[in-house]
């Protein structure tokens, strides 16, 4: 009796610890599910989307190679349209070549926050705008604030027709710069090179926000 009984105990032991063990391998996967980092993928390759700090915005854009100042230009609210006209659907065309999709956004407001890049090759006063929704980028390009400057996505290789219209802004909306000029989303480039400055999209002059 004795024995069966240390047997039995063993058993449950075994039980109890094989159900721990499965509470806990549950936890550490719904803990993957929700926490975990948000990424795109772009040219076969995958990129974080994580844009909480502004060191994980700056980290961001060193993914593409770009090296900004660390503070920004400009932050405010702004408010993706409920519907997308022609020029908003060409612009969210160069979002899905990013693995990005502002359409899943439409009439949420999110935070657009401008850098100054300063790696660019072969153009000055190139300006990354990320749009942030949810702690995380949801779209943005690279562009000049000349009318007759340019725009790109993130990897500032692929040439272009497709631009965007100015986001309306949020009247409540606070700016770090009230003399920034870009009012639209911007990326940056995954290894600047000189080809990367040629390749380019030219922006028509009534095609860029100018406030």
């Amino acid at each position: 009796m004795f024995i069966l009984s240390i047997k039995a105990g063993r058993k449950k032991i075994l039980i109890g610890l094989a159900a721990i063990l499965l509470v806990v391998t549950a936890a550490i996967v719904v803990t993957k599910l929700f926490h975990s980092e948000p990424v795109a993928s772009a040219d076969g390759k995958k990129y974080s989307l994580s844009a909480g700090s502004n060191d994980q915005r700056v980290s961001f854009l060193k993914q593409f190679g770009w090296q900004v100042n660390t503070e920004p230009l400009e932050m405010k609210d702004v408010i993706i349209p409920a519907q997308f006209d022609d020029v908003y659907l060409q612009y969210n065309n160069i979002q899905k070549e990013q693995g990005l999709d502002l359409s899943q956004y439409a009439g949420k407001t999110c935070i657009q926050w401008v850098y100054a890049v300063t790696n660019y090759p072969g153009a000055t006063d190139v300006r990354a705008t990320l749009l942030v929704y949810d702690n995380r980028v949801i779209g943005g390009d690279l562009s000049t604030a000349q009318l007759d400057g340019f725009m790109t996505g993130f990897s500032g290789e692929k040439s272009s027709n497709d631009y965007s219209e100015p986001i309306q802004e949020n009247p409540n909306a606070a700016s770090t710069d009230p003399n920034a000029a870009s009012a639209a989303p911007n990326t940056a480039s995954a290894e600047p090179n000189d080809a990367a400055a040629t390749a380019v999209s030219q922006i028509p002059a009534n095609a860029w926000p100018t406030d």
